[in-house]
């Protein structure tokens, strides 16, 4: 359950670029596609992409004009946490809150008896100056000890990303950008390759920690700045 989205965001850059659903044609791309006409010859030999999970599978949604409409009415302001213990008492299964920043909020997550929480900031897209999700776990995990797991997303790029994190208390790192572009560059083939990276650089570092198991891992494989 997503905890940080009750509202969107303002993504500075998407208003900046004129990013619209549908897309809006522009000056400015014309002028780009001018300057790209390979790209351009082999765009259009493509099949034209939608999101084929909503487009013609959700009530009311029919097309991708009627898809911005659809976006806005999902979010509730309402949001509280009198919802987290509704969604729990019927849903019967694992129940994990993501978009945790604040100890205090993460004590309450842990109140809920949710299974675990997700150290987040939402990739950076929902609000301008928040902290690093990476920042925000120690004191997290501090905070919480061992009355929920914590884990952590959000700049998670490769082995050693993901070591940092357990050393510094994640239960489990999660990855989305990453295999995102595996997918982008090879489909299955490239999620699966760049998993295998990550895995092969985290065993790289763990070794090179002199560390054989990752549930031996702790702080004491940071090199912290003593000030």
């Amino acid at each position: 359950m997503t905890l940080d989205l009750q509202i969107l965001g303002q993504r500075h850059k998407d208003l900046h670029n004129g990013l619209t659903a549908p897309p809006k044609l522009r000056p400015l791309h014309i002028w780009q596609m001018a300057q790209r006409p390979l790209w351009c010859l082999e765009i259009l030999g493509t099949r034209r992409r939608g999101f084929g999970n909503i487009v013609g599978h959700v009530k009311g949604v029919a097309d991708i004009s009627s898809l911005a409409s659809w976006t806005h009415d999902q979010f509730d302001p309402r949001l509280s946490w009198k919802d987290v213990d509704w969604i729990r008492e019927r849903w019967g299964g694992k129940l994990i809150l993501k978009g945790v920043l604040d100890p205090e909020d993460a004590r309450m997550a842990a109140a809920t008896g949710a299974d675990a929480l997700i150290v987040s900031n939402h990739g950076g897209r929902q609000l301008d100056g928040a902290r690093s999700s990476i920042s925000a776990l120690p004191p997290i995990v501090e905070a919480v000890g061992d009355k929920i797991e914590v884990h952590v997303d959000g700049g998670i790029r490769s082995g050693q990303d993901v070591l940092k994190a357990v050393a510094m208390g994640a239960k489990a790192a999660w990855i989305g950008r990453a295999f995102l572009y595996g997918l982008g560059a090879g489909g299955k083939a490239g999620v699966t390759r760049a998993l295998e990276i990550i895995r092969s650089e985290l065993d790289t570092t763990m070794a090179l920690c002199g560390k054989r198991d990752i549930r031996d891992v702790g702080p004491e494989i940071l090199d912290r700045d003593p000030a």
